[in-house]
């Protein structure tokens, strides 16, 4: 039974996270449990006999397989630099996780630092809509914008559109 061979027709997927060495049945393994994965949100025992592996497969490739399969489910996907309506739109919103960086930025410790401090700031002036709070706010802004490798006359856009979309105070 086994000393026959037979070959598919169908080709499988390049895995170039894999190695050389790794066995077939693993780089299987791996497909059915990122697809097991997907479907039901984890990976039992059961479901692995149910897509056709036998214990002993499954004590010998698990660990590689989930790897793999990790590896070929995350892969770094680089974005586009934020254009000056990005900009505009991430201040007017101004979420923590999503700093406003143009194309020469890199999230360095006191960009994310100085943006946590103008989220903080926006939310106060949410909170407490005063003229000590929207100077404030405006001003930490100011002062992130002002470590952005961008040109003086976005800076000033960003402020003014910022400052336009915020609540207006009366005294």
């Amino acid at each position: 039974m086994l000393d026959k061979v037979q070959r598919s027709s169908q080709t499988r997927r390049e895995f170039p996270e894999a190695g050389f060495d790794t066995h077939p049945r693993c780089l299987e393994m791996s497909e059915a449990m990122r697809d097991l994965f997907a479907v039901g949100g984890g990976v039992r025992l059961e479901d692995l006999i149910g897509a056709g592996f036998t214990s002993a497969e499954i004590i010998e490739f698990q660990d590689s397989a989930a790897r793999l399969a990790l590896l070929a489910s995350t892969k770094q996907i680089t974005i586009r630099p934020d254009l000056l309506a990005d900009m505009i739109e991430k201040a007017r919103h101004a979420a923590p996780n999503q700093p406003p960086l143009p194309g020469d930025a890199q999230p360095t410790q006191s960009l994310i630092l100085a943006w946590g401090q103008y989220c903080a700031a926006h939310g106060a002036l949410l909170l407490d809509p005063w003229s000590g709070q929207r100077e404030r706010c405006i001003s930490v802004l100011s002062g992130y914008l002002d470590r952005l490798p961008i040109f003086p006359a976005i800076r000033s856009s960003v402020i003014n559109a910022v400052e336009a979309a915020m609540p207006q105070v009366h005294q």
